[in-house]
């Protein structure tokens, strides 16, 4: 074990001097550490006399049964290696999927720390990551963001409009290429559904707090303005 992990951090030593990304040089870290623990436990047993193909041939049905026992670390393992390779989320990252969200600190092997909106660290098993649908939401630059207001009937819908852009404008973080939205999403019994949408660079600012100040300036704007105005969702 302790010359497995010499030969780990020579490979690991040796692949940083070169262009490898990170996540190729944990693969192939990881991979030389087992196989060089592997060879060094089959030494180990020859060297204690112990008959090899004996001791395949008794531990076999011992074998399977830890196999199935293991599967999921197997799985895991195997899933967290096809990560690494396929590269679709690294850290820093925002990413989701059905049961965790949060930005990637750090990909292992067996699993994938996440930290999570609320400040929680989230460990993700990397077969989820690997079989269920994955959302990565750095993997372009601009995320879009949607709010869905509500304009009671008899309002100057056009002017609300224009004040949601000119609140856009001004909030810091609202990208303008592509410039904000404002559409008409539905009309209810009593008010017009208006859907303003906006995009973020994920990258260097956060949507929640981007959202935020944009409700608090369109309330304010459309205030000043007369119209009265209720957040119905997002």
């Amino acid at each position: 074990m302790l010359v497995a992990r010499v030969v780990r951090r020579g490979v690991e030593r040796a692949l940083r001097r070169t262009d490898a990304e990170r996540h190729v040089v944990v693969v192939v870290a990881t991979l030389a550490f087992y196989v060089a623990a592997a060879l060094g436990i089959v030494v180990a047993l020859s060297i204690g006399g112990v008959n090899l193909g004996v001791l395949i041939g008794s531990l076999g049905l011992a074998t399977v049964a830890l196999g199935f026992a293991l599967q999921d670390i197997v799985s895991n393992f195997t899933a967290g290696i096809v990560l690494l390779l396929e590269h679709p989320f690294t850290e820093g990252d925002h990413i989701a999927v059905a049961e965790a969200e949060g930005e990637v600190e750090e990909i292992r092997v067996r699993a994938t720390r996440l930290r999570a909106p609320d400040g929680q660290l989230v460990m993700v098993p990397n077969k989820l990551l690997f079989t269920e649908v994955l959302t990565n939401f750095s993997a372009t630059m601009r995320r879009r963001v949607e709010v869905l207001l509500e304009i009671p009937y008899g309002q100057d819908a056009a002017r609300a409009r224009e004040l949601l852009l000119a609140a856009a404008a001004e909030v810091e973080g609202v990208s303008q290429d592509p410039p904000p939205r404002v559409l008409t999403s539905g009309l209810g019994q009593d008010a017009r559904s208006l859907r303003l949408w906006f995009w973020v660079d994920s990258r260097s600012d956060d949507p929640l707090r981007v959202r935020g100040e944009l409700l608090d300036t369109a309330e304010r704007r459309l205030r000043a303005a007369g119209i009265s105005l209720a957040e119905a969702g997002s």
